[in-house]
């Protein structure tokens, strides 16, 4: 089979996999947000806030951020979008682990794979960026569902934490005012929850 073709077989995968958080957690199939959807947002919004952080002095190709956040989660369309809870059971790095080993098989030693490597690495300025739009495109998705009347909240709070977190150092605080709205709307939620 060609590299096109197996592409193409992935791309498929993704556009037609719902994420498995979502309709856990009520949201219905038909609407729920495709993994393709996921990492195309998260991809824009990595082409986005790579440009301010870039013009804030940070050396970093932005395009090499969108383009890991484009591909972070490829791997799914072979094993699956793995819900949090067998995360959990099995541990991040097994998981990762898994994803590499099904991608190689899959593609070879490709970009495809080594820009999901980066990613699991989270060792270059553009990966950390990538997994950085990762969360806010989960959390802008969750408070999008919370605004339709289901209830992401979980997500929702786990998602910002992660944000606040991650924008609390640097380079990432430099664009930390960028995201306080977000923030803000989020952190209501998560009072109205506890």
């Amino acid at each position: 089979m060609s590299s096109l073709s197996r592409l193409e077989r992935l791309v498929e995968a993704l556009k037609s996999t719902p994420r498995t958080g979502w309709m856990l957690r009520g949201v219905p199939a038909a609407i729920a947000e495709s993994i393709a959807e996921h990492m195309n947002e998260a991809s824009l919004i990595a082409l986005v806030l790579g440009d301010e952080l870039r013009k804030k002095g940070v050396n970093i190709d932005i395009y090499y951020a969108a383009a890991i956040a484009t591909a972070h989660d490829v791997s799914e369309a072979i094993i699956g979008d793995l819900v949090k809870l067998v995360t959990d059971l099995i541990g991040k790095e097994v998981k990762e682990s898994i994803e590499l080993h099904a991608l190689r098989s899959y593609v070879g030693d490709t970009i495809l794979a080594n820009l999901v490597r980066d990613y699991v690495e989270q060792e270059k300025i553009e990966a950390k960026l990538a997994k950085l739009s990762e969360q806010l495109a989960t959390l802008l998705q969750g408070l999008r569902y919370y605004r339709q009347g289901y209830d992401v909240s979980e997500i929702i709070c786990s998602m910002s934490e992660s944000v606040e977190k991650m924008t609390q150092s640097e380079p990432f605080s430099l664009i930390r005012e960028e995201l306080e709205l977000i923030i803000n709307k989020s952190r209501e939620i998560c009072k109205k929850n506890d």
